[in-house]
């Protein structure tokens, strides 16, 4: 009930007026423009972000500078709000492919989750909330669905979608280095750590780590031009620094995976790029390291963090494990309104908040989420675009799968977490898609007979018909 006042107090406000007639506008515009569609993806996902740290001695956090305050205060109805307007532009935007789109499996089982939590919630809490919580879960799977996992089928949607993930990147660095310019206090309080626009260090570095994938995709894709190779480093250094600076072990490791998987061929390559991303940090520490020294201090209290860091999370999963031990089928009775309380683990959090109900479900979404990533996996060897592409999603949802480890963000409802594992779900379903297809209509072509394997069974009918392979697939230079 909070956010829906805010919502109607902000449009009621000459600001909220005026950003309504925005929105009839950027409806007008995105209806032909594919970047635009795109963009407001993106700013979907950084107000999905949006959020004020607090804890048992911190009720209110230090305040931002115009106008970052007053978006952070906006942030879940600024989300609801963008979230319609992708919702009606999907709708208004003609339909460019006749292939039905159909919600990849692993968002179906997170949509069990959420109706046992929604259930729960009815039964025992505030039946307000679970039916704004419920709705509010709603448009993320439509806004997803309707919206970009449609827009993937048109020309260069793959590329487009990565430029969307890394352009959130982007514009939550331009948010926390204007407020930095001005105060960098605000953004660093947390134990020296950079937590940025979003409520917690940890929030801020599974946003910059979910990034890299996608950022990767954009420095080694073959039309990358010379120019362009360099900006995206840039930008690859740029998120690397500020994720140092989040002092977050499960970032780090996220993005150290990334890495991994996406130049698993090539070790060499990996090195020459390491090399170019220290030299551009070498520059900026070199240009601005001497002039800002709370920069300094952050940095220092960030590296103390990764290296010296105690284990914080231990007592939190054993107290869960306990829970769920004591209430195995449902879980721990609500002790409010609504359920809350996850812990540090989205998979111990279900067990102990929503017991084996919710912890089932879960654990489908995880197998069939593994399944894709394997698929994936068989499909990469094809082609160099193929194997970009694979290995951007695979690294995407691998990193995300690790994450949500030691972060509860596949319990929530409308995080930016959730919405980029989405995005990378839907981006794995369509290279799936895409490969189905081309493997149907090379059988039709050739009149090889039909098999049920799809995409998994392109081995088999390459030896039956190695004419086939050799003029549909060209082997693969590694990366």
């Amino acid at each position: 009930m909070q956010y829906l006042t805010q919502l109607f107090q902000i449009l009621l406000t000459p600001m909220g007026l005026a950003g309504l007639l925005g929105g009839l506008m950027l409806i007008l515009q995105a209806r032909h423009s594919d970047r635009l569609a795109w963009l407001l993806v993106s700013l979907c996902c950084f107000s999905a972000s949006l959020g004020k740290f607090s804890d048992n001695f911190i009720t209110e956090p230090p305040a931002l500078v115009f106008p970052l305050q007053q978006l952070r205060e906006a942030g879940r109805p600024l989300t609801v709000v963008l979230m319609g307007l992708i919702i009606i532009i999907a709708l208004l935007r003609p339909v460019r492919s006749s292939r039905q789109h159909f919600i990849p499996r692993p968002i179906i089982f997170i949509g069990l989750v959420q109706l046992v939590i929604f259930l729960k919630t009815l039964l025992f809490g505030d039946i307000l909330f679970a039916f704004l919580a419920g709705l509010t879960f709603i448009g993320v799977v439509l806004m997803v669905t309707m919206g970009p996992r449609r827009w993937l089928e048109e020309e260069q949607g793959f590329e487009r979608a990565t430029r969307a993930i890394v352009m959130v990147g982007i514009i939550f660095v331009l948010a926390n280095s204007y407020q930095a310019f001005f105060d960098i206090y605000p953004i660093t309080f947390h134990h020296g750590q950079l937590l940025g626009t979003t409520g917690n260090p940890q929030f801020a570095a599974i946003l910059l780590a979910v990034t890299i994938p996608s950022l990767l995709f954009l420095v080694e894709q073959p039309n990358t031009g010379i120019k362009a190779k360099f900006f995206w480093l840039g930008v690859l250094a740029i998120v690397m620094l500020a994720l140092v600076l989040t002092g977050s072990r499960t970032g780090w490791l996220m993005g150290g995976i990334t890495f991994f998987l996406f130049y698993r061929s090539k070790f060499g390559h990996l090195l020459r790029l390491g090399m170019l991303v220290a030299i551009v940090f070498a520059i900026f520490f070199y240009l601005f390291g001497q002039n800002f020294s709370s920069f300094e201090t952050t940095l220092a209290s960030a590296a103390n963090k990764l290296f010296y860091g105690t284990n914080s999370r231990q007592e939190i999963w054993s107290i869960l494990w306990r829970n769920f031990l004591d209430h195995p089928l449902f879980g721990v009775p609500l002790r409010g309104d609504r359920l809350f309380g996850y812990g540090e683990n989205s998979w111990l959090g279900a067990a102990a908040a929503l017991g084996i109900m919710g912890l089932t479900p879960l654990l489908l979404f995880g197998v069939s989420s593994g399944s894709m990533i394997l698929r994936l996996y068989r499909l990469s060897g094809q082609t160099r675009l193929l194997f970009l592409q694979s290995s951007t999603v695979i690294a995407g949802l691998t990193s995300l799968l690790i994450g949500s480890i030691f972060e509860p963000f596949l319990l929530g409802n409308v995080t930016f977490s959730l919405i980029a594992l989405f995005l990378y779900l839907s981006l794995g379903q369509h290279i799936l898609n895409a490969a189905h297809k081309n493997v149907a209509t090379t059988q039709y072509v050739y009149g090889i007979p039909p098999t049920d394997g799809g995409a998994h069974s392109h081995s088999e009918q390459a030896r039956s018909a190695p004419w086939k392979s050799r003029k549909t697939f060209r082997p693969h230079p590694r990366v």
